[in-house]
């Protein structure tokens, strides 16, 4: 393999954890706007699916205006970030799962050893 070839493989995952990384950054600066506009909405007195449809719009404004500043695709931006985003929480729900099973065979393995045994 080339010194050139060589490059070009390592560089795909980096510039895709660097691209992972700038979607995380302008998801999570969509969901502090987001979270700031349904906060002001509740305060106003505004019903739920007010808050929830201007959180959403300001979620969505906020990365596209993120997108326009670093000059990239705003939809490609947008769907980046949300897709990202979506990816964490799969991962973190699984993450949990996971863990909530292996606790209960822990369990299952502790109050097996101190029951009685089976009489065979």
């Amino acid at each position: 393999m080339t010194l050139a070839g060589l490059r070009a493989k390592t560089a795909h995952p980096a510039r895709r954890a660097q691209e992972m990384f700038l979607a995380l950054l302008f998801a999570t600066a969509g969901l502090i706007v987001a979270r700031t506009v349904a906060g002001i909405a509740a305060d106003s007195g505004l019903g739920l699916g007010w808050q929830l449809g201007l959180a959403i719009a300001g979620y969505a404004l906020a990365i596209t205006l993120l997108a326009n500043v670093s000059n990239t695709d705003p939809l490609a931006t947008l769907a980046a970030a949300t897709g990202t985003l979506a990816a964490l929480a799969y991962g973190l729900v699984r993450t949990a799962a996971a863990v909530l099973v292996l606790l209960g065979a822990l369990f299952a393995a502790v109050a097996g050893a101190f029951g009685h045994a089976v009489a065979t």
